[in-house]
């Protein structure tokens, strides 16, 4: 492909972060670029997003009223599921929880929203699976259709200045093949 020569390119400028390395037991902090997420998302199968989340609050499963925007300075996973939803069935109770337990200490949020779909009926599928990440109700859908979710599981990530990374549909072995990526995305300054 030719390049037009009146045309100028300027290079991407991305966000720093730091990655913390351990060899032989030192901790080693390592500056990176935001652009080094691009190639781990893309092997993810995780589609780039920019700019400012829709606003989200939602009741859970007890009805508290929970908001995206209090999630600021977390990594947040909004997982968009149904209980007939069998790759959602499958990946709620290991994927998803093996991850949940593994990186909430470190500022990982998933918040799985159930869409349009009892109260009694998320909450009884939820305790049958002994889930322990948030569960929120998209009562009405419009959660879900401010994001364009078409099909289930949808996962939207976005990062500690709660702004939009990326967003994938179908399921994934996010407790193994995504644990660098979410590692990464972890260990990037807001």
């Amino acid at each position: 492909m030719k390049r037009d020569p009146g045309v100028r390119s300027r290079p991407r400028r991305g966000r720093a972060l730091s990655v913390t390395v351990i060899i032989a037991g030192l901790a080693l902090s390592v500056a990176a670029s935001a652009d080094s997420l691009d190639v781990p998302m893309r092997d993810f199968g995780v589609g780039p997003l920019s700019g400012e989340p829709s606003p989200i609050v939602l009741p859970d499963l007890g009805g508290q009223p929970v908001a995206l925007g209090d999630q600021r300075g977390r990594v947040v996973l909004l997982y968009f599921w149904a209980t007939w939803c069998p790759y959602c069935a499958k990946e709620m109770p290991t994927s998803l929880q093996r991850l949940h337990t593994a990186f909430r200490d470190q500022g990982l949020v998933i918040l799985a929203i159930n869409l349009v779909e009892p109260r009694a009926q998320v909450a009884a599928w939820v305790q049958d699976r002994g889930l322990t990440f948030p569960v929120l109700l998209d009562e009405t859908g419009a959660v879900a259709s401010a994001y364009r979710v078409r099909a289930t599981p949808t996962v939207i990530l976005i990062d500690r200045r709660g702004q939009l990374l990326g967003r994938t549909v179908g399921s994934r072995e996010w407790d193994t093949e995504g644990r660098a990526l979410i590692a990464a995305l972890l260990a990037a300054r807001p």
